[in-house]
């Protein structure tokens, strides 16, 4: 029986999507920055999507409303971030990343680069070059293919 393309398409793609959560959490434990995990995904999210509603933080991070809630406070608490109403709807507030909490995060990627800085056996400067511009690409497939399934939801 011939196996179904776009199932071992699909089945790959889920593998490295796997794999990228283990590469993230192992590059995690070999660094000496303590920052809880959790932390640094909220300060990841912030980074890349700028102010967000709460809400939106919480549908982006995976959460429950009341987990985001109490994480953004801790960030906004240690001067990681910073809230503000929101200037389409003055009833709500948005949580966006403040100087400190940019270098926060710098300084917990900086710490995984120290601890993975070292031959890695089989992968030379060109190999991670290569893989590192494949994810980035892949992630912006994603992205695209997320944004065309919500669009035909809608209509």
């Amino acid at each position: 029986m011939q196996p179904n393309p776009v199932t071992d398409v699909d089945d790959t793609v889920v593998d490295l999507l796997v794999t990228a959560g283990r590469l993230t959490r192992a590059a995690g434990t070999l660094s000496v920055d303590d920052l809880p995990r959790a932390t640094v995904r909220a300060l990841a999210v912030l980074e890349e999507h700028g102010s967000l509603r709460v809400s939106e933080f919480a549908r982006i991070d995976r959460t429950s409303q009341p987990t985001a809630t109490a994480l953004i406070a801790r960030l906004v608490g240690e001067g990681y971030a910073s809230r503000h109403r929101d200037p389409d709807d003055s009833r709500a507030v948005v949580v966006q990343l403040t100087p400190a909490g940019h270098a926060r995060l710098a300084a917990t990627r900086a710490s995984m680069r120290e601890a993975l800085s070292g031959p890695l056996p089989g992968f030379d400067a060109e190999r991670l070059t290569g893989l590192a511009a494949d994810l980035r690409e892949l992630l912006a497939a994603i992205r695209e293919s997320a944004g065309n399934h919500t669009q035909s939801r809608k209509h």
